[in-house]
């Protein structure tokens, strides 16, 4: 449900977290000065922290309480993060996209310009969306088991400077790491229906990835009440490379190398009492089974207005024009 924001009320909370991309190599103090002029250009008035480390989660819980709204800006582990303490809350989450991939960000429509950002989220609309939860952690968009948890741990041994960089670390050790891709015997079940697979990597997302052209992996808008699961029917390094071209042309449902289900619960069960993952792009050990649920309507974010929301303002904004003229 979408509802129109009503920031213009409120001084707002805005947290960075100083370990994300864009401000890992930069300037910190800069960036705090660049977006707290942004907000001034739209006549708002920003309570900035910056945080890093184990400091993001305390900075996180003293901005809940302090603010009705709070811009959070990093990657998707630091929005994650967010959820974990604002799902359920009455605080509005207003994402910046600060991180190197910003996958929720995308899925909720926001420009990765700054500035845009800043521009959308203020003019736009609150809306409640799903949450994913796996072995009680929170996760606002995949969780991935096998081989994605590897490549991020052998990307993290890189040494890269910026976004940019990361990017590349991740390709080269991508390159390296699918020609030995693992294989997991897994047991699943999903909404209490059972099957076993084995695979080389699998996906569990906040509702199902559009099926578009091009681009980086996201749902439409997370409110569906839908858990999805991707795993790569094949650790063949060529079928793998086939499986992610699919992929990048917008297809994951009806990918021929992805085995796709659906539900509000999955359980994973494995040979291996625990299993490395990827949550929200952060690696982590979780004990198996892996209990997994949809949460459904459990965040308050703000997202760019809707085509008819603008519509609407800008006929209110003629109409008021036109009897200004009068």
């Amino acid at each position: 449900m979408r509802q129109q924001a009503e920031t213009n009320l409120l001084k707002i909370g805005v947290v960075l977290n100083q370990d994300s991309g864009a401000l890992r190599d930069g300037d910190a103090d800069e960036m705090v000065r660049t977006i707290t002029d942004i907000f001034h250009s739209h006549r708002h008035e920003p309570d900035v922290k910056l945080a890093k480390g184990t400091d993001i989660m305390e900075a996180l819980t003293a901005a809940m309480k302090s603010h009705r709204t709070v811009f959070v800006g990093g990657g998707d582990g630091t929005i994650s993060t967010a959820a974990g303490i604002f799902a359920g809350q009455k605080t509005v989450l207003g994402v910046l996209p600060l991180g190197t991939m910003n996958f929720f960000a995308r899925a909720i429509g926001i420009p990765l310009q700054l500035d845009k950002a800043v521009k959308a989220l203020l003019t736009g609309e609150k809306q409640q969306i799903d949450s994913g939860e796996v072995n009680g952690r929170i996760f606002v968009h995949h969780v991935t088991l096998g081989l994605h948890p590897r490549i991020i741990a052998g990307r993290e041994r890189q040494r890269y400077r910026a976004r940019l960089g990361k990017k590349l670390a991740w390709l080269k050790v991508w390159w390296k790491l699918v020609r030995r891709a693992p294989r997991m015997r897994l047991a699943l079940a999903v909404d209490g229906e059972r099957s076993k697979l084995k695979t080389a990597s699998l996906i569990i997302a906040n509702n199902p990835f559009i099926e578009k052209l091009g681009g980086l992996p996201h749902s439409e808008v997370p409110d569906r009440g839908k858990l999805a699961l991707y795993a790569a029917r094949t650790r063949d390094w060529r079928e793998l490379l086939a499986m992610s071209a699919q992929a990048s042309l917008g297809k994951w449902k009806s990918n021929s190398r992805l085995d796709f289900l659906e539900g509000a619960e999955i359980t994973i069960a494995a040979e291996s009492k625990r299993l490395r993952v990827s949550i929200d792009g952060e690696l982590d050990y979780l004990p198996t089974p892996l209990r997994a649920k949809i949460i459904p309507n459990a965040l308050c974010v703000l997202c760019p207005a809707s085509a008819e929301t603008k519509a609407t303002a800008q006929s209110g904004r003629k109409r008021r024009s036109r009897n200004a003229r009068r």
